[in-house]
């Protein structure tokens, strides 16, 4: 299949840099979303909240974000769907100042986050209230993307938040802490998903269906041994990952292979939205925003 450049592109969102958007760019630069018929036009919206906005008004097409967003939205009248699994849950570490030594060395302190009511925000507030600080303790200031975050943090506007791989380990070698991370914390939880509007999915179902298999095909190509080198200058040139961090990451992909998604992820994903919702009735069943 090749792409028409008469047909318009398919607008595709993103949140902030790192590892878990590689296969995106593997997809994009490697031609698969060409093979596959389409035209891709990437935007990188630095907040879930701008970015959930723009996809519920339908200036994207597809959004990767985390999964949380997906059933709020469909809960609150906007049907979303996810296309795919976008990454393996990442080992986002909460860095903060140096001085801080403990999570209950976050009371009253200022905590960046990209969205008060995202995932990770919640999980956060979940994680602060198990060391026994309430809401009122600390306080969230939405930031945005990973890099916004880090340059919150080394200007001391801030002095915690949830860092996405690379970006934490720069942080580390400045001398911020790392008081612990999703994968530490939560080890269950998934990862980043693809998500899309239902209604615009259901319409669009050929090229909803091209996307998963270019997504699928960049997964394949980035987990190749064969392509190491390449995807490893892929992750320097586009993550701005140092070169020892894309190895490793790379070698740890090779060994997990393909994200898949799981029924079981997605029944937290539900229940941790559900509790933090004032108003919620009834739980619906997690299979039900898995499109195709």
């Amino acid at each position: 299949m090749t792409t028409s450049d008469a047909a318009p592109p398919l607008r595709i969102a993103y949140i902030s840099g790192g590892f878990p958007v590689w296969a995106l760019y593997v997809a994009q630069t490697q031609g698969l979303f060409a093979t596959h018929g389409l035209r891709c036009e990437l935007t990188q919206t630095g907040s879930s909240v701008a970015q959930m906005q723009a996809l519920r008004e339908g200036r994207f097409d597809i959004g990767l974000q985390l999964p949380d967003h997906v059933v709020r939205a469909t809960l609150q009248g906007t049907p979303l769907c996810i296309l795919a699994a976008q990454a393996h849950p990442p080992d986002v570490a909460l860095m903060a100042a140096a001085d801080i030594t403990s999570l209950a060395g976050l009371r009253q302190r200022r905590i960046a986050v990209d969205g008060a009511r995202s995932g990770y925000a919640l999980l956060l507030v979940r994680l602060l209230a198990e060391q026994g600080l309430a809401a009122g303790d600390y306080t969230l200031v939405e930031v945005g993307g990973s890099q916004e975050r880090v340059d919150a943090l080394r200007q001391g506007t801030v002095h915690a938040s949830f860092i996405n791989p690379p970006l934490d380990k720069g942080l580390a070698a400045a001398g911020f802490r790392r008081l612990t991370s999703t994968r530490e914390a939560f080890p269950e939880y998934p990862g980043p998903v693809v998500a899309a509007r239902r209604e615009w999915a259901d319409a669009h179902a050929d090229t909803a269906r091209a996307f998963q298999r270019s997504w699928e095909a960049a997964w394949r190509w980035l987990v190749d041994p064969a392509n190491e080198a390449a995807a490893q200058a892929l992750a320097q040139q586009h993550l701005s990952a140092e070169p020892a961090s894309a190895a490793l990451a790379l070698k740890m992909l090779q060994r997990l292979g393909p994200p898949e998604l799981s029924s079981d992820g997605l029944r937290q994903v539900v229940d941790l939205v559900c509790a933090s919702e004032d108003a919620m009735l009834q739980r619906p069943n997690a299979r039900q925003f898995v499109w195709g």
